[in-house]
């Protein structure tokens, strides 16, 4: 991890008197809020076993010291507020902290050095494992979800741990590539995992793949839950029952003069054509955030001003939700081609003008009355009623988005 080295080499090279370790890293990330869960700092024992120790030579003890010791290093002057959600901006934010305050050559090294540290943890997770599950046990589930990403608290644990080991051998009087070599060789020793061999010993495995799977353990664990709860065919069900039992009907845009609903032309709205409904809407934006370069290059108005330009909505995990909701409307038998279709000309004559005529003409073809006069009026009630169905969609399906 070269980036990892520089990072190191930079923050105690801006020494002074009154501070001879350097530079804090770690107490630039003001960490997030715990509920109720203890945070531990750095066991010296722990860090620093016996042979570490031995490496170190007459003056171990004193180097140590001066390692651990918080007043040692020039820490942040004002920390940040405390955040709910330490994501990748917020990670970022902490770099620029420290470059208004310490320069930004480290800055951009503390930057490529968090980039190395996710590529490197992404590999310890498992080349064949899906992006998307890596994306969840490594930056948590949703906003909804941890509250605190793990891939944070990685970045903070291995900022502490190498600059601990880093400056005790600078103080010790060894060279820098020989502190960085000692550092590398700590990530990889031997570490107490928390578990028990069938044996009954103490079960040790190498630091840093300790620490990722530690860091991704309460996302690996919600995602289980969640599967042993069978978040999936039941809850989606329940989300399209619920939907179309409550306000559906009034949030439903397309309908004719007479107020019944289109394409079906019935006065109640069925968790089934909801389900084919809200397939249409998700694979709609999906392919928008796809085709356009993501939120950044425009999403429709309606689904913007919905929330749909969030990052939980990747098309990926946008389009899973689809088609879970889209298997759940037709438990027992096939979705109905010919509703999707009229759905799907429905929507873009909504978004998109378009000739009322030939909006009707492609209705009629599809089997849905819709009288060329009425079309232009049907539209305009569509456009003003989309929006509340899509911040319903949008705030209801989260919870669904959280399973993997």
């Amino acid at each position: 991890m070269p980036q990892l080295e520089a990072c190191l080499r930079l923050s105690f090279e801006a020494r002074d008197p009154q501070h001879p370790s350097g530079v804090s890293l770690a107490s630039y990330f003001v960490r997030a809020k715990t509920r109720g869960r203890r945070r531990t700092g750095l066991e010296e024992e722990v860090l620093f076993p016996d042979p570490l120790r031995a490496r170190l030579g007459r003056g171990a003890e004193e180097a140590i010291r001066r390692a651990m010791d918080p007043a040692s290093y020039r820490a942040c002057a004002g920390p940040r507020p405390v955040l709910p959600v330490a994501t990748r901006e917020w990670l970022a934010e902490a770099a620029v902290a420290l470059g208004r305050t310490e320069g930004f050559e480290l800055t951009w090294s503390l930057l490529r050095a968090t980039s190395e540290l996710e590529t490197v943890a992404q590999r310890l997770l498992g080349a064949r494992t899906p992006r998307a599950v890596v994306r969840q046990v490594l930056h948590g589930v949703a906003v909804r979800g941890l509250r605190a990403e793990p891939f944070a608290a990685l970045v903070v644990r291995v900022l502490k741990i190498a600059q601990s080991v880093y400056a005790a051998f600078r103080h010790a009087g060894s060279s820098h590539g020989a502190a960085w070599a000692v550092v590398q060789d700590r990530l990889w020793e031997a570490h107490p995992t928390g578990r028990r061999a069938s044996g009954g010993s103490e079960a040790r495995g190498a630091y840093l793949p300790s620490l990722v799977q530690a860091a991704s353990g309460n996302a690996r664990k919600r995602l289980r839950r969640n599967a042993e709860a069978g978040r999936t065919q039941e809850h989606a069900r329940a989300l399209l029952a619920r939907f179309a039992s409550g306000p559906g009907a009034g949030l439903w845009p397309w309908s004719d003069a007479a107020g019944r609903l289109l394409p079906q032309g019935d006065g109640t709205l069925s968790p089934e054509l909801a389900g084919l409904c809200f397939f249409v809407l998700l694979t709609h934006t999906a392919s928008e955030r796809r085709s356009r370069g993501g939120p950044s290059g425009g999403l429709s108005p309606p689904f913007s001003q919905a929330g749909f330009g969030a990052a939980e909505w990747l098309p990926d995990r946008t389009d899973d939700l689809a088609i879970r909701l889209l298997a759940a409307s037709a438990p027992e038998g096939i979705p109905s081609g010919t509703l999707l279709d009229a759905l799907s000309v429905l929507l873009r004559a909504t978004l998109l003008p378009a000739p009322a005529g030939g909006v009707a003409t492609a209705l009629q073809r599809l089997g849905v009355d819709v009288a060329h006069g009425e079309a232009t009026a049907m539209l305009e009630r569509a456009g003003a009623r989309l929006p509340d169905l899509l911040r319903w969609l949008e705030e209801n399906g989260r919870e669904l988005l959280e399973t993997g």
